[in-house]
């Protein structure tokens, strides 16, 4: 693989096409009066990428996004209907739950088609964002003790 052929599927790019995946290390922690003040010093390794992958793997994110946001305003109904039957007043019309369910269902089937490539789509990507972690540049920097992420967790 030659350093001009994308990481994901292997197609030439041009040049400039690469997907910024940033790493970090050091992370220090500085205690204040008030809070935690937390550094860290960060790397980017640069995969190659063709146009194709980035689109696919931006129409992977998106999905999954909606999808989440999806169950979180499903699930709030849901709660509040189950109280409700709980505490002995259900409400009248119970079966209209299953319209944010629907919704909700059909966001997770397409963001698995997508992710598991159960369509024919040839603007997906053929392998995942994720699968960036193996490339040369990044398992080097691995191996130099740097973590995957532009920061710690919760930064």
């Amino acid at each position: 693989m030659s350093a001009n052929e994308c990481w994901f599927c292997a197609t030439p790019t041009r040049n400039g096409e690469y997907l910024h995946f940033g790493m970090h290390r050091d992370v220090r922690y500085t205690p204040l009066v008030i809070a935690l003040h937390t550094r860290w010093a960060t790397t980017t390794a640069y995969v190659p990428r063709c146009e194709r992958c980035m689109s696919g793997h931006v129409i992977e994110k998106w999905t999954r996004w909606i999808f989440a946001g999806s169950a979180l305003v499903t699930g709030l109904p849901t709660v509040l209907m189950l109280g409700s039957n709980l505490s002995g007043e259900p409400w009248a019309d119970q079966w209209q739950i299953i319209f944010p369910w629907i919704w909700t269902l059909s966001w997770l089937v397409l963001w698995l088609g997508v992710r598991q490539h159960w369509f024919g789509w040839h603007r997906l990507a053929p392998r995942p964002e994720r699968h960036a972690r193996r490339h040369p540049a990044v398992v080097r920097l691995a191996e130099d003790g740097w973590k995957y992420g532009g920061g710690p967790p919760g930064s």
